[in-house]
């Protein structure tokens, strides 16, 4: 809850507003103004040269105007530039605000990138490691919902193929990549569903592949009720890993229908997608019910039949042993009381 001394500490004002306290606020207010103008002064320096069309690092200063940092000058960012005209221009380090939450920056987002595996790459050194601008851009950043954003949804694919074609090109075939880019369905799954925006984590981390599953469920629900009431369902629900998920038996940025040859999960490839996890499976063992129903009664009859079975043995067993019980409880208790009367 923070120090409890902040609330039972009497509030000294000749502590907080002495002389002393007075000049250096003054002096620190003076430095803002001082500051704030030689921001402005700078943003007409810095466009005398990157204002002009033919400079190869050109700013379109209206677009600039719109984006999200719209408001901040040249130098709020190039913190390291301090005359002109300059040379080398480092690399910014958008940490300065947002890791800090200044300025209204997302420090959230900024925690979470430092944590993913872009942010822990960059941190050792990696040099082609992606940074804030390689998704995000340098000068025209916008909100993701609005079009001219480089993480506008519909964008995304793309985005990420800049650094991972291998995956872009069997994504793009696939069942969630067909949907979305070549029927502009935008509910289909797409890189940061799967993977996030900014906590991006290492493939092989046990706690993303189990939070996967339900990820998976969010847009196939009735699929992760059925496979929740099989053992490979029930098992990893406890935490594990060890046996099959979703991405184990469907893949992962390959996904294909059941009745594409080129599915896992096809005619021709399920018994070699079993293997992977049981070596000695034969042609009987891929019936398995991966997706059980035992509300269908035409897919499942077997099932189906078995389940109502049980449901009706069952019922009638409490219906009848429940009064059976109690008239037993009942006759006790009044043999008993009837044994105490006779002492």
């Amino acid at each position: 809850m923070g120090n409890p001394r902040l609330f039972t500490e009497p509030y000294d004002k000749s502590k907080h507003f002495s002389t002393v306290s007075a000049i250096r606020i003054t002096l620190f207010l003076i430095t803002i103004m001082i500051t704030a103008t030689s921001f402005a002064l700078a943003e007409d320096v810095c466009l005398s040269c990157h204002g002009q069309r033919t400079m190869p690092f050109y700013i379109d200063d209206a677009l600039y105007g719109e984006s999200v940092h719209g408001l901040f000058r040249c130098v709020s960012c190039h913190t390291t530039i301090d005359k002109y005209p300059h040379r080398e221009v480092k690399k910014v380090d958008c940490r300065i605000c947002h890791l800090r939450g200044v300025f209204g920056a997302s420090k959230n987002q900024a925690l979470q990138y430092q944590l993913s595996i872009h942010g822990r790459a960059l941190s050792a050194g990696v040099e082609n490691a992606p940074r804030c601008q390689s998704c995000h851009g340098s000068h025209y950043i916008f909100p993701p919902e609005d079009y001219r954003s480089k993480t506008f949804r519909k964008k995304i694919p793309s985005l990420c193929a800049g650094c991972h074609p291998v995956e872009h090109k069997s994504y793009s075939t696939s069942i969630h990549g067909t949907e979305f880019i070549r029927k502009d369905n935008m509910r289909a799954a797409v890189c940061f569903d799967c993977h996030e925006e900014h906590l991006i984590p290492e493939p092989k981390e046990r706690k993303w592949k189990l939070w996967l599953i339900s990820e998976c469920g969010s847009c196939h629900k009735k699929q992760l009720d059925t496979y929740r009431a099989t053992y490979h369902g029930s098992v990893t629900e406890l935490g594990y890993t060890t046996v099959a998920k979703c991405s184990d038996c469907h893949g992962s940025h390959d996904i294909l229908p059941p009745n594409n040859p080129s599915s896992t999960l096809s005619g021709v490839n399920i018994l070699g997608t079993c293997r992977k996890c049981h070596p000695n499976a034969t042609r009987n063992f891929t019936k398995y019910y991966a997706h059980p129903d035992k509300h269908n009664r035409e897919k499942y009859p077997q099932l189906y039949y078995t389940n109502l079975f049980m449901v009706v043995l069952l019922t009638g067993v409490f219906c009848f042993f429940l009064p059976h019980t109690l008239l037993w409880g009942y006759r006790s208790l009044k043999e008993r009381i009837e044994r105490k009367g006779k002492r």
